[in-house]
Order: structure tokens, then C-alpha cells, then sequence
């Protein structure tokens, strides 16, 4: 059985309209301030650790 066969498992028709993907997904503040705590962190440990080892 081939990706393309059709089993019967699935529906055939999708229904798109309810189907959501991240970049639409509506984000707030909080995920922006926790994405950049996370970036500074991140840059801390990649950039920190060789310079106090150095």
C-alpha cells in the first residue's frame, strides 16, 4: 500500500476552516517576555560558559 491509497479510515472531504496552524495562532506579552528570557538565557550558556573558561 502505497502514501496515495485510500483506506477508509480518514474522511475524504477535510474540513479546512477549523484547521489551525501556529503562525496564526494568536500570542501575548507573556510569551513574548518568556521567549526573550529564554533567548537571554540561551546566550548566556552558549557565550558565558566559553568566556569564563577562556
Amino acid at each position: 500500500m502505497d502514501e496515495h491509497t485510500t483506506t477508509g479510515d480518514y474522511q475524504s472531504d477535510s474540513n479546512d476552516s477549523i484547521r489551525v496552524t501556529s503562525p496564526m495562532q494568536p500570542f501575548n506579552m507573556s510569551a513574548v517576555t518568556t521567549g526573550i528570557i529564554i533567548t537571554i538565557i540561551g546566550l548566556g550558556i552558549i557565550f558565558g560558559i566559553p568566556f569564563i573558561l577562556s
